[in-house]
């Protein structure tokens, strides 16, 4: 393909993809994308309504069809598309389909009660499937751990409490400490003897405790003031939407533990978290709907601004400015949980969901940042403030020892993975490589009063680089992402592209390139070395890899195949399809397939690649 060729491609490439993306704008001004998680967060919504007595959810049939769909040739569900079958993920998608009705004996049935049995059965799943066993009847509560009610009442200046955690942990974990004292159960008739281990047990006796009648009356006192307190603090946090922290899994542990307590208020709290949790639920079409884990309209909104902008639409065009009213109007002015540790900082962040107002991330915060900063119209008198209030609440979220993290500030992380937890790096939230690259990009774009920032942050960066020139990703998958994310920032920071870390990078990710031109990573690098940086090639990462290398000035021929990968991978309708999970919640644990990422990745990948071959010299370099 001639140079000419390849940029007459590449213009009407854009051009579908431009138009395919406004035309998923909302009349409202935003975009919501698809958010998909492991197949658990379905089983989570049926259950939920059996165990509260709710009734079928409107949508059971098709989720129950959906759940059918995801089943492998193994028998057993993985954790994302592609992935090894997954012991928890199956047993509960099992658990969802036998309690929902379907018989033990049909084929499928049959596969996937021996598939959870190849693979250790309910002994081997995690504390949240056996809770969920736990609640029907299935599985003893002696077995299920769990953190006490009690740690609501620690002050946040002893020597642990619940500010040390990370803000999506907490709601987690003061929902399940109510559950796990009360020990609930709901029981079922069925026989589900068919899974080793995994049948219904006969009610467990009190437990018995040695201590003095009069200190068993104080921790009676004291158990009872935590679960109100508990109560409290859940009732003080929900959303106008009826759900908690923007996710199904916070709003269902939420939902159950109001429920038992009934105190005054629950009842009307938990009848709204229903009407808010059919929310996720979203069709696919063909009788099928899937559970989404949250919702993401300001970070896939911020994307698609940036993604239209590099495509060269105007600011004054109607869905720039439609997104940036929207946008700004998301800007919280409540102050979160993130206050414990800045008390003297004033609110200005965006959170990830447009109904949560008191949990805003510094990652989005980077985002609408970057969005918002490209040139103000006249008709925008807001967004001045608006973006400096941003600014200074990103800038002031900053860790004593350097870095951004997604949510909090000064946490004592170290605190929190002394506990016997089965993985407390899941419970926090320490500074990571792609937030605070991500954050060191939107400050150096914000005047020299940042410029101090700005040099910490490029500092913890050089400092957090592997020792193979990448960088983790801990919010998308995984070293491709905080590599690119790394170099973007490095770019804007004013770093020399020849900088040896910058250099080591880029040599990293020249060596990742498959041999079709694309770049790919599988969530499994997140366990296993020998896939950091391997995997099938998909829109959103090879768009990454080339945002991030044209953006450091790379001129090079594998640059133009990776161009060109994309070009061939283009669908007629101007989207690039993927079913590949590419974005990450939990390493591991909890993968997400963002529906937004193929569709502004891309763009601004091809875009910022046109822009150089305005310069011949430049071009003649991809040949």
């Amino acid at each position: 393909m001639s140079d000419a060729e390849r940029a007459a491609r590449i213009s009407e490439s854009l051009e579908l993809a431009v138009a395919a993306l406004l035309s998923e704008q909302s009349p409202e001004g935003y975009w919501e994308g698809e958010l998909d998680n492991k197949i658990s967060v379905d089983a989570h919504h049926l259950l939920v309504h059996q165990f509260l007595g709710l009734g079928q959810p409107a949508e059971g049939d098709a989720i129950r069809a959906w759940i059918r769909t995801q089943q492998t040739d193994e028998g057993g569900w993985p954790n994302f598309a592609g992935g090894p079958d997954d012991v928890s993920t199956t047993v509960m998608a099992y658990l969802a389909l036998r309690l929902g009705g379907e018989p033990p004996g049909l084929p499928y049935m049959r596969t996937a009660a021996e598939r959870i049995n190849q693979l250790g059965g309910p002994a081997a799943c995690r504390t949240s499937t056996r809770l969920w066993l736990a609640l029907f009847g299935l599985w003893p509560w002696s077995d299920v751990k769990a953190l006490p009610p009690e740690i609501v009442l620690l002050p946040s200046r002893g020597p642990l409490s619940l500010d040390d955690f990370a803000d999506w942990a907490r709601y987690l974990v003061v929902p399940l400490s109510v559950i796990m004292t009360l020990r609930p159960v709901r029981r079922t008739e069925l026989d589900l003897g068919e899974i080793r281990g995994l049948r219904p047990l006969d009610r467990e006796a009190p437990r018995a405790t040695a201590a003095p009648l009069q200190r068993r009356a104080l921790l009676s006192r004291v158990r009872a003031r935590a679960r109100a307190r508990a109560g409290e603090w859940l009732r003080e946090r929900q959303q106008s939407d009826g759900c908690w922290n923007g996710t199904h899994s916070a709003t269902v542990y939420a939902m159950i533990a109001l429920h038992l307590l009934d105190r005054p208020g629950d009842r009307e709290a938990v009848e709204r978290a229903a009407e808010g949790v059919s929310l996720f639920v979203r069709p696919r079409g063909d009788g099928l709907s899937r559970v989404q884990f949250s919702h993401g309209p300001v970070w896939d909104t911020a994307q698609s601004l940036l993604a239209l902008r590099a495509a060269g639409v105007e600011n004054g065009h109607p869905a720039v400015r439609k997104a940036r009213e929207w946008l700004l109007g998301r800007q919280t002015c409540d102050r979160g949980d993130w206050g414990v540790h800045r008390p003297g900082l004033p609110p200005g962040g965006w959170s990830f969901q447009s109904a949560n107002r008191i949990s805003p991330d510094t990652d989005d915060t980077a985002l609408v940042l970057c969005a918002l900063q490209g040139g103000p119209s006249v008709d925008d008198p807001l967004l001045p403030g608006a973006v400096e209030r941003g600014r200074r609440w990103l800038a002031g979220m900053e860790w004593r020892g350097g870095g951004w993290a997604a949510f909090d500030v000064d946490a004592r992380v170290r605190r929190v993975l002394r506990l016997p937890l089965r993985d407390g790096r899941a419970m926090t939230d320490p500074p990571t490589a792609d937030v605070t690259a991500h954050v060191v990009e939107s400050l150096a774009r914000s005047g020299p009063q940042y410029a101090p920032a700005v040099r910490r942050g490029v500092g913890w960066l050089l400092r957090h680089q592997e020792p193979d020139g990448s960088w983790f990703g801990q919010w998308g998958c995984n070293y491709l992402y905080g590599t690119t994310a790394a170099l973007c920032a490095l770019a804007a920071a004013g770093t020399d592209g020849g900088h040896v870390a910058v250099r080591n990078a880029v040599n990293w990710l020249y060596s990742r390139q498959n041999d079709d031109g694309g770049w790919g990573e599988d969530q499994r690098s997140y366990r296993y070395g020998a896939w950091r940086g391997r995997g099938e090639a998909t829109a959103s990462q090879t768009a990454w890899v080339l945002h991030a290398l044209i953006t450091t000035g790379e001129r090079d021929q594998r640059v133009t195949a990776g161009v060109d990968w994309l070009l061939r991978n283009q669908e007629l309708s101007g989207r690039w399809e993927e079913t590949l999970y590419t974005g990450t919640g939990f390493p591991w644990d909890a993968p997400i397939r963002y529906g937004s990422y193929p569709r502004v990745f891309p763009i601004l990948a091809l875009a910022g690649y046109r822009r150089t071959l305005a310069d011949p010299e430049v071009a003649a370099a991809y040949r």
